[in-house]
């Protein structure tokens, strides 16, 4: 039996200039691919700390462990809306147990990546980019930027009140979905970056240390090097060394992942290639 390196990944978070660190994320592995959840707790609404663990766990459970044999497009597109389904009971959960607040909120942003593509699941206006294939332009952005100038309406919401058709008060709120359930090729060894807003800055004309230049979409050279390497270790830690320089606007969360080898026969196998756990979470409440 011949053996494949299974994807590295890595994950990061900063506070930023906030007192408190809402944002939460996880990665575990199943099988050949992985799943990666970035959930930002929305600012200025109560208990976004609350909000977005519980999307993340609920999210998780909801999604399963998918098998290693294919599924259609539609089995994944059921798959992700159940996740979605999974991360509204889990705040639903909260809110009953006194555990969150009343009009609690969060974005959340999801992706699945194996040896067959990789495919996705955003509400809210958290990141998910993808490396441009020659490591020398800034990475591509693949979801929307839903929400921009809104409140609670751009993401995933818990309210104890009642329902009310058309009104913030409905228990739960998802608007602006962003889905793509069929596998979107990519090459091996590419990375898959999912995150916060706070990753946002990166990308502005410039901004101190960031990653596109002003005047075009060429990188400076000093992240050339980052892309072309493909280190999901290396990257973050050039991505915080921007952040804490005093780029950062906001808690930042960030997991990237490089995509793995493609299977060519069925007597391959993945291995580790670095020390990554199979599962990890990060956020500012226990789990």
């Amino acid at each position: 039996m011949s053996t494949i390196p299974m994807a590295d990944v890595a994950a990061f978070q900063i506070l930023g200039p906030r007192r408190r660190q809402e944002d939460a994320a996880l990665h575990v592995r199943h099988g050949r691919g992985r799943l990666l959840v970035v959930a930002d707790g929305m600012g200025g609404e109560p208990a976004g700390d609350v909000a977005s663990m519980s999307a993340i766990l609920g999210f998780e459970k909801g999604f399963g462990a998918p098998p290693d044999e294919p599924e259609d497009n539609m089995r994944w597109a059921c798959r992700f809306m159940d996740g979605l389904r999974g991360a509204l009971d889990g705040m639903a959960e909260a809110l009953a147990l006194g555990d969150g607040a009343d009009g609690m909120a969060t974005t959340l942003a999801a992706v699945w990546v194996d040896p067959d593509g990789m495919r996705w699941l955003s509400v809210g206006d958290s990141g998910i980019w993808m490396s441009h294939l020659v490591g020398e332009y800034a990475p591509i952005r693949l979801n929307g930027r839903h929400g921009e100038g809104n409140r609670v309406d751009s993401g995933l919401i818990a309210k104890a009140g009642p329902f009310r058709p058309g009104s913030l008060e409905a228990r739960f709120c998802v608007t602006e979905i962003d889905m793509h359930p069929g596998p979107l090729d990519v090459s091996p060894g590419r990375l898959v970056l999912v995150g916060s807003d706070g990753m946002d800055v990166l990308e502005h004309m410039g901004t101190p240390g960031g990653w596109t230049q002003r005047g075009g979409a060429r990188m400076p050279a000093e992240w050339t090097k980052a892309f072309r390497e493909m280190n999901p270790r290396d990257f973050l830690s050039r991505v915080e060394s921007v952040l804490t320089a005093g780029a950062a606007a906001d808690n930042t969360t960030a997991i990237a992942l490089r995509t793995p080898m493609r299977f060519r026969t069925g007597a391959e196998e993945y291995v580790a290639v670095s020390d990554a756990p199979e599962r990890e979470v990060l956020g500012g409440v226990p789990t």
